[in-house]
């Protein structure tokens, strides 16, 4: 796990784990203890570690030994928190074939965040999501 902490409130989080269902609990961990220091609501971080959970789970390739690579990065703004993730990792014809299975998992993220996108490129393939948080008084 690589922490790199900014002057101007940003904070960012790297970590890589085997793409394994079990895992999944770490990268949850780390989004809800980061957003735990937060004014924002319970309600707020649940929604956070489901669309972690499910953009991981649409990674996770149970045919091969891949790791997946997970980024946070938070920046503090005034009103709002601007939550940004990326994951990424090796592609496969398992994870093609997963994504075109869970349409209705990739609309429920389109719905949870402010942005959801899909790049690919010949040898990985990487979620970049962002969501604003509106801050609680």
């Amino acid at each position: 796990m690589k922490i790199v902490e900014n002057t101007k409130t940003n904070l960012e989080i790297t970590i890589t784990f085997p793409s394994q269902e079990n895992i999944i609990i770490i990268p949850r961990l780390v989004i809800s203890g980061l957003l735990s220091t937060q004014k924002i609501t319970l309600e707020e971080i649940e929604n956070i570690k489901l669309i972690v959970s499910e953009a991981i789970n649409l990674l996770i390739d149970m045919n091969k030994q891949n790791h997946i690579t997970t980024k946070f990065n938070l920046e503090d703004e005034d009103q709002k928190i601007l939550l940004k993730i990326n994951i990424s990792t090796k592609i496969s014809e398992y994870i093609l074939q997963n994504f075109s299975k869970n349409g209705l998992t990739i609309h429920i993220l389109t719905y949870l965040c402010s942005k959801f996108l899909v790049k690919e490129t010949e040898n990985s393939i990487e979620l970049i999501i962002e969501k604003e948080i509106k801050k609680i008084e």
